[in-house]
């Protein structure tokens, strides 16, 4: 089916998409991300393992589905936003998964950070469908996603990014499409391993600096200034210096990015040493029983180990 600028078919099917979009997966993210979507004006189906997740959605004016059957039956575009490469597949695969609700012309854009393999085996066989697939992960976490200012990294076709360009929109201004389907995992997954880095090392140097005397305050004030400055140090005001590890992206969850990192790593033979070493870090950081804390977290095995405290006063 080719969808030609100016054709009845691609305003009919523009007109779909404007009225009804679906999300599933109603987490730390999707939340804020389904949100966005129905403040601007979308109307938007929502489903998820725990109903009472999307009860604020609900009293805005977003609908119920059970299943992701129901919500590809009666959308012609659908987001998820999950937790794991195996959450995704069993949205799509599972009883009364998406496939078995997917119509011709549909678009499903999967906001998971995934393993590349497995959202390129979703569209190929969604593809023989006459379903598109997009990967679109996401970078900013909970704030940017709460303001609608997440950077969005997108693999798949250009016609059908143009598509659903508007929703996207609503959930970040910055929406790069970056290759093919699989490349926008690829991407973040790069972000991320970077990221994670920062995270870790970041955390040991403010150990060394305390212990070795100086208050947390003046070496951020000079860190931020100069060459180590970085995004992960940047939160610390609201995070670390506060004792604060409310989760917005979980240890679990970067442990799990990790992997998908160095596991892309062995696909193409690109050697990891220091991804290896920020894994380690975080399945410390797991056994040591903060698994559920935010990322930031990492520093507190450090912390206990060392004897201080990286806060600043009340």
């Amino acid at each position: 089916m080719g969808f030609t600028a100016g054709s009845i078919i691609y305003r009919q099917l523009l007109t779909e998409i404007d009225m009804e979009t679906g999300f599933i997966g109603i987490g730390q993210m999707g939340r804020r991300m389904s949100k966005r979507i129905l403040e601007a004006g979308y109307s938007l189906t929502v489903c998820d393992l725990n109903k009472e997740a999307a009860s604020p959605l609900l009293e805005m004016g977003a609908r119920w589905a059970d299943t992701p059957a129901e919500v590809a039956a009666s959308c012609r575009v659908v987001i998820s936003s999950l937790p794991a490469p195996q959450d995704v597949e069993g949205v799509v695969y599972g009883e009364k998964g998406l496939k078995a609700g997917w119509k011709e012309g549909d678009i499903y854009i999967d906001m998971s950070t995934n393993s590349p393999s497995v959202i390129r085996k979703i569209a190929r066989e969604a593809g023989s469908m006459g379903v598109a697939v997009l990967d679109a992960p996401v970078s900013g976490g909970t704030k940017a996603a709460e303001t609608g200012n997440l950077v969005i990294m997108v693999g798949g076709d250009r016609s059908s990014l143009e598509r659903v360009r508007a929703v996207l929109e609503t959930m970040g201004q910055k929406v790069v499409l970056v290759g093919d389907a699989g490349c926008g995992n690829i991407a973040k997954l790069v972000n991320n391993l970077i990221a994670l880095t920062c995270n870790s090392i970041t955390a040991e140097s403010f150990v060394l600096g305390v212990k070795a005397g100086i208050d947390p305050k003046t070496l951020w004030d000079i860190i931020t200034e100069s060459t180590g400055n970085n995004w992960c140090l940047q939160q610390y005001f609201d995070s670390v210096f506060k004792g604060n590890f409310e989760p917005g992206f979980k240890v679990s969850l970067a442990y799990k990015d990790i992997g998908l990192a160095l596991e892309l790593g062995k696909e193409y033979e690109i050697a990891s040493s220091i991804g290896l070493a920020v894994q380690e870090d975080l399945r410390g950081t797991i056994e040591a029983g903060h698994a559920d804390k935010g990322v930031d977290a990492v520093i507190l095995p450090r912390e206990k180990a060392s004897g201080v405290q990286v806060r600043l006063p009340e």
